[in-house]
């Protein structure tokens, strides 16, 4: 939520009235959005029981697989779905994207906040024969062995517009293996990965590893021994890609003898050129396709078409002003 300003999601959200989290984990998401919007119903599926069961009066938790052929639900029921880091999770992710979109209403969203496991770093720091790059590559592979690829952050656009979606937009956020960064977000950002991937990357990579590839516990652990040193080293400017993908379900043109659609029914679409909106979400003030370029000095904050989507992020990011004046280990 730091990348993202503090927002729970991006897409722009008025007056939802049903919200399906997918891969809801411990539920925390979909007690805060319960929060944020008291008269929505929101679903928190996952495969796991680990939720809590004192909850608001408007959440509801249930044991559901996201890649079986059907969804429990009707379709065109939920305005708006959201996923994030199902990372190993999915069997066929253009499937996902398709399943949203058979269960938005009209006009409804499909937001998915996803990870690419991929250490990498602009300016070469982080080695190509390093051990960061090279568990890259291994998780890569033997995730993809049991039909469950990490896809690299560029791949999710397609297959929202494939599906269906439109006025598809995309942003892709940076975040820091450590507190590396000279801006004061993402040497946060920073701190809370480093803790992250020293306390749960061994975990992680032991499942897959042994399973997929048949490595013994002692060569997962001899590897970790060797990332360590380079996760903390601050002179390594590695990160990892967060993609956020919105995408809007269409509503049908409706004609009589005078034509009009959406726009007309108090629906404005999103346009490449400027977006319009009330309600919550970062997308509630105009900004035009100029002032984005102007403002976009760099890749931190790419644009997909032209356009990204405003957040009160600070906007003076260039990589120059990532680099820690004073880095050390």
């Amino acid at each position: 939520m730091l990348l993202c300003d503090a927002h729970l999601h991006l897409a722009p959200l008025i007056h939802p009235k049903r919200i399906l989290d997918i891969g809801t984990g411990t539920g925390i998401w979909a007690i805060q959005m319960a929060e944020e919007h008291p008269d929505a119903t929101i679903w928190g599926t996952d495969l796991s029981p680990v939720q809590p069961s004192c909850v608001p009066d408007n959440v509801r938790f249930e044991i559901d697989d996201v890649n079986a052929e059907d969804w429990s639900w009707p379709d065109n029921y939920f305005d708006y779905i959201h996923s994030r880091f199902m990372l190993s999770s999915i069997g066929s992710w253009s499937r996902l994207v398709r399943k949203a979109f058979q269960h938005i209403k009209p006009g409804g969203y499909f937001e998915m906040q996803e990870l690419d496991p991929r250490f990498r770093s602009d300016d070469g720091s982080l080695r190509e024969d390093s051990s960061l790059s090279y568990w890259s590559k291994t998780m890569c592979e033997a995730s993809a062995s049991y039909n469950r690829t990490c896809p690299e952050y560029h791949q999710f656009v397609k297959w929202f517009e494939k599906a269906g979606f439109v006025d598809v937009r995309r942003m892709h956020l940076k975040s820091p293996t450590n507190p590396w960064p000279k801006d004061r977000v993402l040497k946060e950002v920073g701190k809370f990965q480093l803790v992250a991937h020293l306390e749960g990357l061994e975990g992680l990579s032991i499942g897959l590893l042994t399973r997929q590839l048949g490595w013994k516990l002692e060569e997962v652990q001899v590897l970790m021994a060797k990332i360590r040193p380079e996760l903390k080293d601050r002179s390594i400017h590695s990160y990892q890609m967060n993609s956020v993908i919105i995408g809007r379900k269409p509503e049908p043109t409706i004609t009589s003898n005078l034509s009009y659609d959406a726009t007309t029914l108090g629906q404005a679409p999103l346009t490449p050129n400027s977006i319009s909106a009330t309600g919550s979400g970062p997308f509630n003030q105009e900004i035009s396709k100029e002032q984005v370029v102007s403002e976009s000095r760099n890749d931190d904050f790419a644009m997909d078409q032209g356009f990204t989507p405003t957040i009160d992020i600070p906007q003076a990011r260039t990589n120059n002003d990532l680099q820690d004046p004073n880095p050390h280990p």
